[in-house]
């Protein structure tokens, strides 16, 4: 779906610097984005100062409609679930202006050897499951998505705190919703739970770990 699918919300957003469409997640291989939004701070000359993790432009309007506004069914379930989701906004954007204003004076700006101790664990399962997801992809891509399926399945299997292999997985199968919209049912269709390809959706498992335990807190 590549540029097409994210060119409404780019045009929507009318950014001043380029909008880079990253169908192949290099970005989430190479630098640990495991969810979204996720940023990486890097400094003026190449260095990374911060690791991937949550952020977010501002505290925004409240996401979370009354109950008696929200639709029937999944999307009411999908969008009352992402209301209860616990984030750390004014925070983040707090420390990221300071960043910016002070450079590698700022306090938020970590140590080499800190920005390693946060970046995650590169272990066996880890570098398998990249792997899994990357043949997945690829496969997907082919046109083949049954042969795609397993090797998701593995990849969710041994990184299951990894967003984005789950997401990526779920958005492409059949969606009850139209348009842009489609890639976020991310679960069964009505009637054909029994059919669903994955031990998980976004609803059961956004909601397994509790809303303040979807992201990551903030941590200076």
């Amino acid at each position: 779906m590549g540029s097409e699918a994210a060119r409404a919300y780019i045009e929507r957003a009318q950014p001043k610097h380029p909008s880079l469409i990253d169908v192949a997640h290099l970005v989430d291989e190479r630098f640990g984005v495991v969810n979204i939004p996720n940023s990486v701070w890097i400094d003026e000359v190449g260095t990374i100062v911060r690791p991937a993790e949550p952020a977010w432009p501002d505290e925004g309007p409240a996401a979370q409609a009354p109950a008696a506004d929200l639709p029937p069914g999944r999307l009411g379930e999908m969008m009352a679930a992402a209301g209860k989701i616990v984030s750390d906004r004014a925070v983040y954007v707090a420390a990221l202006r300071d960043w910016a204003e002070r450079g590698a004076k700022s306090e938020f700006a970590l140590a080499p050897d800190e920005v390693v101790a946060r970046s995650g664990r590169r272990g066996t399962d880890e570098a398998t499951a990249a792997a899994e997801f990357e043949l997945a992809q690829h496969l997907y891509r082919e046109g083949d998505l049954d042969a795609a399926r397993p090797h998701f399945r593995i990849a969710h299997r041994l990184a299951p705190e990894n967003w984005t292999y789950k997401r990526q997985a779920w958005s492409v199968e059949p969606s009850a919703l139209q348009g842009p919209l489609a890639r976020f049912w991310q679960g069964p269709l009505p009637g054909h739970e029994a059919d669903w390809a994955y031990d998980g959706d976004w609803v059961s498992d956004a909601t397994a770990s509790g809303p303040a335990n979807y992201y990551p807190r903030f941590k200076a």
